[in-house]
This record gives C-alpha cells, sequence and structure tokens, in this order.
C-alpha cells in the first residue's frame, strides 16, 4: 500500500484531475469544498483519513448508508471524481435546458440521458487512465456495493 495522503494532499491531486475537464475552477472547487463541511449531502461519497486507509461513507437522510475502507488512494479519488463530474454535467443540463428541479423540472428522456452520460464519459476522456476505464467499466457499483 502506498502513504495515505493528508486531505490536503487529496484535494489538490482531486483539484488538478477535475482541471481537465471543461467545467469551471469555482465549480469543481465548490465541489470538493463540500468534502470538509459538517452538513453531508445526500448519496454524496465523504472521505476519512484513517491511519493506514481511506475512509470513504455515503449519507441517506444524515445517516450513514454505507461505510467503506480504501487503501488505494487512486480508488478514492475515482469515486470522488464520479461524484463531482456527474453532478457538473446535471447542473450544465439543468442550466441549458432553463430549469431547476423544484420548481420547473428536467424530462429525463432516452436523449438527455444520452446527452448527460456523453458529457461525463468526455470528462473522464479528459482525465485519461485509470479513471477512464474504471468509469467504462462501472467501478462505481463494485465501491458503492455492501
Amino acid at each position: 500500500m502506498s502513504k495515505v495522503l493528508t486531505m490536503h494532499e487529496l484535494t489538490e491531486r482531486l483539484l488538478h484531475l477535475l482541471s481537465k475537464t471543461v467545467y469551471s475552477k469555482e465549480q469543481m472547487e465548490s465541489y470538493v469544498n463540500r468534502l470538509g463541511e459538517s452538513f453531508k449531502w445526500e448519496g454524496v461519497p465523504y472521505v476519512e483519513i484513517g491511519e493506514t486507509c481511506y475512509i470513504v461513507t455515503i449519507y441517506e437522510r444524515g445517516v450513514p448508508s454505507l461505510t467503506k475502507k480504501l487503501e488505494q488512494v487512486e480508488e478514492v479519488l475515482y469515486w470522488l471524481l464520479e461524484d463531482m463530474i456527474f453532478t457538473a454535467t446535471h447542473v450544465t443540463l439543468l442550466n441549458k435546458y432553463g430549469v431547476d428541479n423544484m420548481t420547473t423540472h428536467l424530462n429525463y428522456t432516452s436523449e438527455v440521458w444520452r446527452e448527460l452520460d456523453e458529457n461525463v464519459q468526455a470528462a473522464f476522456e479528459m482525465i485519461g487512465e485509470p479513471y477512464l476505464t474504471w468509469h467504462q467499466e462501472g467501478k462505481r457499483r463494485e465501491l458503492e456495493r455492501y
């Protein structure tokens, strides 16, 4: 196992990878900064740094619904990238179609889902390996399995 990074080192690597995408630096920084917030958003992976591993927790209704210990920083980065890129892509589509999903809602047609998938794929192509292959293979499902 490699050395466990500090939270600062982890966020710096994450920001570097996200900077390769088309999404704004400010938007990506806001997603990375939420890792340190006390409020935990639904379904979002959060990371704690252990002595020998990373502890990733997903919350539902303020309660941990999944906790995983990972030794490889690349897996942690990938999991966070999947969440942040999907969120950024989704927000971009909401803006494109002039909806906010609170008072007006996006019609999730097959075309909208295809556009969402294509934009997420394009972001991973910009970031490169091993994250691109993991995205294509659906590694997030593996990581989020109990």
